[in-house]
């Protein structure tokens, strides 16, 4: 049930990430990747709070110790989005959106397994 909860809220950022995508690259003409950077660093302490407080519920006094996990959890997978996107878009010729959307299908397990028994562990 965890992961369903997991994957809903990733898909509701998900939502987010692709309008403000489409925002950045096809209205004010952003570059695909660097659209994809200020996607991540805008969306990233959405998807936190979220993930804390309906997918894991931890303590908020537990957000201090979360959040650098969570962070690094998070920016690894974007050093793998960045990667594959640049692959999915510049090599292989999927539209932008649809390739954000394979990316995260790809990394969502991973990062549910990371953020499960990492990022929102409880500390000790």
């Amino acid at each position: 049930m965890k992961f369903l909860t997991y994957a809903v809220i990733g898909s509701f950022c998900l939502l987010l990430n692709l309008v403000l995508l489409w925002v950045l690259t096809s209205a004010l003409g952003l570059h695909y990747l660097v659209s994809t950077v200020i996607a991540f660093l805008g969306l990233t302490p959405v998807g936190f709070w979220l993930q804390k407080l309906v997918t894991f519920r931890t303590p908020r006094s537990a957000a201090p110790f979360e959040w650098p996990r969570y962070f690094l959890t998070m920016g690894s997978s974007f050093a793998a989005n960045l990667g594959l996107m640049y692959l999915l878009v510049s090599v292989l010729g999927f539209w932008y959106l649809a390739a954000s959307v394979v990316v995260a299908l790809i990394l969502l397990a991973s990062n549910f397994l990371i953020n499960n028994y990492w990022s929102f562990r409880a500390q000790g």
